[in-house]
């Protein structure tokens, strides 16, 4: 989406149009499919979370809860990595940051997703 490749693929495919500002209005449709991607990540990672087990017992909750605890522990140990690492190198612009508090949302679903698969259907299973 950053480096406008979507933008570069309607040009070359419907012709070379610009605005009335200079900018293409092709970028509308990058913002577009940026903005949708994102949400449509954002809420399948939701419904894989939330979805329930064939057999949801006691057993299962607690995993559920101790790998709620693991991704919040992991999520609050990488943002206080990330804000000793920005303190000490340099202030990241407004896109870094940004890249930073989404990451740090990614990482908090995929550790839970990740950690609760692995002990519910792999661990137990030996």
């Amino acid at each position: 989406m950053q480096k406008g490749l979507i933008t570069a693929l309607l040009s070359s495919l419907f012709g070379e149009s610009t605005g009335g500002s200079g900018s293409s209005p092709y970028h509308l449709v990058n913002v577009i499919v940026a903005f949708v991607s994102f949400f449509s990540f954002l809420g399948g990672i939701y419904f894989i979370t939330f979805s329930k087990e064939k057999v949801e017992d006691e057993m299962v909750q607690r995993t559920r809860l101790d790998s709620f605890q693991f991704a919040a522990l992991a999520q609050l140990i990488f943002i206080i990595a990330g804000f000793i690492l920005m303190v000490l190198t340099e202030e990241p612009n407004e896109g870094g940051m940004m890249l930073f508090f989404i990451s740090t949302i990614f990482l908090f679903w995929l550790c839970f997703i990740g950690r609760f698969n692995y002990v519910l259907h792999i661990e137990l299973k030996e």
